[in-house]
């Protein structure tokens, strides 16, 4: 996996594709660099939504052609004949999400909306450096991520963000819901160790699962995914501080192996948890 970090010079290096498959609303993901392909007008049954990362991409779209070059999103929604044709010499580079309507119809607009709102999109490219920055980053956070309600969150987040910069606005926070939140922090605290579905917490609560990210956000200051990992972490300092190996401590807390431990810590605490183990004797049992 190519490493991203911000937006992408192509003018080195070979052309590659990186093509991967979620169970989070069946979503396929593509990465990739190309210099000499030219694809041939065609169309998705998917929307095809991304960011331009390196380069430039001819684009011929609703009857005339377009470039997009470093920083431009890309919105296509399905059934739109287009291709995509290099644009400079050293061709373009682009982070892609390819997403099935129904769930997008659901997942971000509560499946109240028509069937024609699939055509929401004007532009296929449109310029916003700022947020294709932020889609590149979260884009290559869910590759990296292992499933569960962390990745599950920031792909949900991730597509209401370009519906909002790119189409329609989804749901919007309604007065608070208190009590719902409680109930969701007592859940993650008692099941912190546990795989807990967004799907599942929003059944809880009854509460459709984006309302219920956004409720949480405002009043508690991060995204449910983030608070359970939150108490991952306080609980792997309390084993750390007892003595016991990271090993033990990864697969007591919840995390999907030790190196998912140890990205999670340093983000959280500051330095690795191996660091945190050996500064300091181990306290004893009480």
């Amino acid at each position: 996996m190519e490493k991203t970090e911000g937006l992408e010079n192509p003018s080195h290096g070979k052309d590659f594709v990186h093509f991967s498959r979620i169970p989070e609303g069946n979503c396929e993901l593509l990465s990739a660099r190309y210099t000499t392909q030219s694809f041939g007008r065609h169309s998705h049954d998917r929307y095809a939504i991304g960011v331009i990362s390196g380069g430039v991409e001819k684009l011929f779209y609703r009857g005339g052609y377009t470039l997009g070059g470093v920083g431009s999103v890309v919105t296509i929604p399905p059934g739109e004949i287009h291709d995509g044709l290099p644009g400079h010499d050293n061709g373009w580079m682009y982070r892609m999400l390819y997403l099935d309507p129904a769930w997008v119809n659901q997942a971000v607009f509560g499946g109240r909306v028509a069937s024609d709102h699939i055509h929401l999109f004007q532009k296929a490219l449109s310029s916003n450096p700022a947020f294709a920055q932020s889609f590149l980053q979260l884009h290559q956070l869910i590759e990296q991520t292992p499933t569960g309600l962390q990745r599950e969150s920031i792909l949900l987040e991730l597509v209401c963000q370009v519906f909002e910069h790119s189409g329609a606005p989804a749901l919007s926070v309604l007065p608070s819901e208190q009590q719902a939140v409680k109930r969701i922090k007592r859940k993650l605290e008692d099941d912190f160790d546990q795989d807990i579905p967004l799907e599942a917490l929003a059944q809880l609560v009854n509460l459709e699962p984006l309302y219920l990210i956004r409720v949480f956000k405002k009043h508690v200051g991060v995204a449910p995914h983030s608070y359970q990992i939150q108490r991952r972490i306080a609980h792997v300092q309390k084993l750390l501080r007892t003595g016991a190996t990271l090993t033990e401590a990864a697969c007591a807390s919840g995390f999907f192996d030790q190196s998912h431990m140890a990205r999670a810590f340093k983000k959280v605490i500051g330095m690795t948890p191996g660091i945190f183990r050996n500064s300091g004797s181990f306290q004893t049992a009480t």
